[in-house]
This record gives C-alpha cells, sequence and structure tokens, in this order.
C-alpha cells in the first residue's frame, strides 16, 4: 500500500495543470501528492415525502420520508496499486473545502421521521440530503528532491458532508444553491 505524508497530500493542482506547474520547485524526496480532474460538489436529497393540506385547517404531523438515493464514502483505484484511503479523502477534503466523511461510510438508509405544523392550501416536500464530492486524482512521487514524476496510480474519490433535513412549501422560492432549491427543482 502506498503510503504519504499529509504534507504532500494537501498539495492540490487545477485540473490539467503538469506536475511541476502544479506547484513546488523542489519537493521532499519520496513525498507524494495527488492532483485532482473533474472534482464536483453537488445537493444529493437522499429522503424525500411529498404532503399536500386542502383539508381547509393547519395541522401538525408527523411523517415519514422514505430513503431515495445514498452516498458512499469509498477511494477507488482505477490503475495501480492503491492509495491511503485517508490520504485520499483529506486531500479531497482541502481540495473542495468541504469537511467529508470516512471511507466506508454512508448516508442514512432508514426512513427520516419529521413533524411539521402544515398551513392550508399548501403542497410540501419533507427532505433529508447531503453534499457530495467526488474527483479523479492522479498521484505523483517526488524524485531525489528536484521534481514530480507520475507514479501511473489513479482513480476515484467521493464522500459527503453532514445530513441536512428540513420542509418546504412549494410555493417560497429558497436560496439558489441550496438544498431545498435542488428539492424544489426536482420535486414541487
Amino acid at each position: 500500500m502506498a503510503t504519504a505524508s499529509m504534507a504532500g497530500a494537501m498539495v492540490v493542482a487545477l485540473p490539467g495543470a503538469s506536475a511541476n506547474a502544479a506547484g513546488d520547485p523542489m519537493c521532499s524526496p519520496n513525498t507524494t501528492k495527488l492532483v485532482w480532474s473533474n472534482v464536483k460538489k453537488d445537493w444529493v436529497v437522499t429522503h424525500r415525502r411529498t404532503i399536500e393540506n386542502y383539508s381547509g385547517n393547519p395541522a401538525q404531523r408527523t411523517y415519514s420520508a422514505q430513503k431515495v438515493d445514498e452516498v458512499t464514502a469509498s477511494v477507488t483505484a482505477t490503475l495501480g496499486a492503491t492509495v491511503s484511503k485517508t490520504m485520499a479523502i483529506a486531500s479531497l477534503e482541502v481540495n473542495v473545502g468541504l469537511e467529508l466523511q470516512a471511507a466506508g461510510t454512508r448516508t442514512k438508509t432508514t426512513a427520516e421521521s419529521i413533524t411539521w405544523t402544515l398551513s392550508s392550501g399548501s403542497k410540501y416536500v419533507f427532505y433529508a440530503g447531503t453534499r457530495k464530492a467526488a474527483g479523479y486524482y492522479t498521484q505523483y512521487r517526488c524524485d531525489r528532491g528536484t521534481r514530480w514524476v507520475n507514479t501511473g496510480r489513479y482513480g476515484k474519490v467521493e464522500s459527503w458532508t453532514e445530513l441536512s433535513e428540513g420542509g418546504l412549501r412549494c410555493t417560497i422560492r429558497p436560496p439558489a444553491g441550496s438544498l431545498a432549491a435542488k428539492v424544489k427543482s426536482k420535486f414541487c
């Protein structure tokens, strides 16, 4: 299994940049770094329940929002030996600016219980979700302290942030780029 210092793991380059252009003109021999490409961070709705209240009266109810999607924290080596899962997720975490879950964890697989007061004459969507981060890495190793050399190891990492949950009345316009905005566009 390849290992790396955390200092080497935190070096990040823009997609498509050469290893030397990415960074350090000098490096510490035998340290490694991951260079990232196609990095994305998108909201994923993991649980959902749609409720309508046209009874003429407000109502407070507890609903069970069923699982609709799942996100797993994983590191996949597509070529060469695997890299440290901890190092790979930590490096992606720095690249996307989010606090990510450790390898092997997954979002909740059971239903979410949500209590909400419903106004009359409205459609609601109750939801839970998370921000999913994913990217492809190429590993580089410092050769004799003078240059970064491609090790031929590359793969994919994906993980997720803490869970968020809430309720949305479909007539409300939530902030752009929020989980609620994703819910409105898909389920209202």
